[in-house]
C-alpha cells in the first residue's frame, strides 16, 4: 500500500459529517486541528467558545 494514497477521515465537530482531512477546511484550537465540511461549519466552530458543548440537534447545518 502506498502511503501517499492513504485517505484520512475526520468528523466535522459541528454537523458530524465525515470529511477527508487532505481536502477539508480546518482550524486549530488548543493545539488540536479540527476539520470541516464547509466554511459555514468552520465559522460556527470558531465563533463558539472552546468549552462549549456541541449542539446535538442544531438542524441548521448546510449539509443537511
Amino acid at each position: 500500500m502506498n502511503p501517499s494514497n492513504t485517505k484520512t477521515e475526520a468528523i466535522d465537530p459541528i454537523c458530524g459529517m465525515t470529511v477527508d482531512t487532505a481536502t477539508a477546511l480546518h482550524a486549530e484550537r488548543d493545539g488540536k486541528t479540527s476539520y470541516f465540511c464547509s466554511e459555514h461549519c468552520r465559522e460556527k466552530f470558531l465563533s463558539t467558545s472552546a468549552d462549549a458543548k456541541p449542539d446535538e440537534k442544531s438542524g441548521g447545518c448546510c449539509c443537511g
